[in-house]
């Protein structure tokens, strides 16, 4: 089985500051579940030993990808470890974003979340057809209504395509107890940042795309050619 983690990024509300808004994370054979929450939570324990249990503290974007965090060698040596891991654990990136200002209406979490959603999950379908395993859809929390609409609008998505290999709609769990989710938060993080402007970040996304799932030749569920980074509008 395999488990596409996802976070978001920016806010997709209108009045919000960030211009673009992002959910990004990463697919994990669940026999590698293990040992990449050792590796993060070790990483977390050897580069920062002074913020205690690595377990009592979250990665989070604010603390790695702005300018000012990012010109702290640390900082950009953990993130290059992460992404040792992540290469090393076979994982596949996936990100879908939108330019709010190309918005054509009325912006609402209420349409654009499941559309997203919905478009991530047509790509980990190919994956998971690929190597003829089963799957299922883990998000970080937010509220109880949007969390439960964006599941209804996924299970409804893969029950009428007939998706055998996706399980349900989207789960959710507190990045706080868990470690790949808050590996999303800082894949999320980078897209958002450098789509706005952040190009001190040029060297994270360079090796983020090395592991998009991409086969132009062929198509996912929805008729679209295979490529895990996707901007909608």
């Amino acid at each position: 089985m395999k488990i596409l983690y996802l976070d978001d990024s920016g806010k997709v509300h209108p009045s919000h500051s960030s211009k673009y808004a992002v959910f990004a994370g990463f697919s994990l054979n669940h026999s590698n579940w293990h040992s990449f929450t050792r590796q993060i939570t070790g990483a977390k324990a050897r580069f920062f030993p002074g913020r205690g249990n690595p377990n009592d503290w979250e990665l989070k974007s604010s603390d790695f990808l702005t300018r000012n965090a990012w010109n702290r060698a640390k900082n950009r040596v953990f993130c290059d470890e992460m992404l040792g891991i992540l290469k090393k654990n076979n994982c596949k990136i996936y990100s879908i974003y939108v330019e709010k200002r190309n918005a054509t209406k009325a912006l609402s979490d209420i349409w654009v979340a499941p559309k997203c959603f919905q478009v991530l999950a047509s790509k980990f379908v190919y994956e998971l057809n690929k190597t003829s395993e089963q799957g299922v859809i883990t998000c970080d929390w937010s509220s109880y209504s949007m969390d439960g609409h964006i599941s209804d609008c996924v299970r409804s998505f893969v029950i009428t395509r007939r998706l055998d290999n996706l399980i349900g709609g989207v789960t959710y769990g507190s990045s706080k107890s868990f470690a790949p989710i808050q590996v999303c938060d800082l894949i999320a993080g980078s897209f958002r940042i450098w789509l706005e402007g952040g190009h001190h970040l040029d060297p994270i996304i360079d090796q983020l795309r090395s592991l998009l799932l991409i086969a132009p030749s062929e198509t996912d569920v929805l008729g679209y050619p295979v490529n895990s980074e996707v901007k909608i509008f």
